[in-house]
C-alpha cells in the first residue's frame, strides 16, 4: 500500500503541473491575439488605401470593394456607386449613363485607347462627361426619318 504522504505529494504535483503550463500558454495566446489584431489592422488599412487609389482615378464612379459583416469579417464585393447610391438600385437612367461613360473614359485613359462610344437613350442626359473619344448619341424622337447631327459633344443620331 502506498503511503498517504506520498499520495498527497503526487496529487500536489499533478495540480501544480497544469498551473505551470498555464502561464507560458497564456503569454503565447496573448502574443497570437496581438498578432491577429495587427494583421487585421494591416489588412483593413491596405484595403482602405487600395479603395482610395482606385476611386481617385474616376470622376463620378466610386467602388466599394469590401463590406464589413456583422461578425466584423470582411467580405469581397464590387459595388459601383454614384453619390453613395448603388448603380444597380436607385440610380436614374441618366446617372447610369454618366457613370458608364466615366468608367469607359478612365479605362481608355489607362490603356491609352480611344474607341467610339455609343450612348443609347441619350435623351435622358442633360450633360456629358468630356472625353477625347468619339461619342455617338442615339436619341429617341417622334420623327420617322433618321437624322445625323455633328456636335462638339459627338454625333447625335
Amino acid at each position: 500500500a502506498s503511503h498517504p504522504i506520498n499520495e498527497q505529494e503526487r496529487t500536489r504535483g499533478r495540480i501544480s503541473s497544469p498551473k505551470a503550463w498555464r502561464r507560458p500558454l497564456s503569454r503565447k495566446f496573448d502574443r497570437l491575439e496581438r498578432d491577429l489584431y495587427l494583421t487585421d489592422l494591416f489588412t483593413r488599412t491596405k484595403i482602405s488605401m487600395l479603395t482610395d487609389r482606385i476611386n481617385g482615378r474616376f470622376m463620378l464612379a466610386r467602388f466599394q470593394l469590401f463590406e464589413t459583416q456583422i461578425n466584423g469579417a470582411l467580405k469581397e464585393v464590387c459595388e459601383t456607386t454614384y453619390n453613395d447610391v448603388p448603380y444597380g438600385s436607385g440610380l436614374n437612367h441618366g446617372a447610369r449613363i454618366l457613370v458608364g461613360l466615366d468608367i469607359i473614359h478612365t479605362l481608355q485613359e489607362h490603356f491609352d485607347v480611344r474607341l467610339p462610344v455609343f450612348v443609347d437613350n441619350a435623351e435622358s442626359l442633360t450633360t456629358v462627361i468630356g472625353s477625347d473619344a468619339q461619342l455617338i448619341r442615339l436619341v429617341a424622337t417622334d420623327v420617322d426619318e433618321l437624322t445625323v447631327e455633328y456636335t462638339e459633344e459627338g454625333v447625335v443620331v
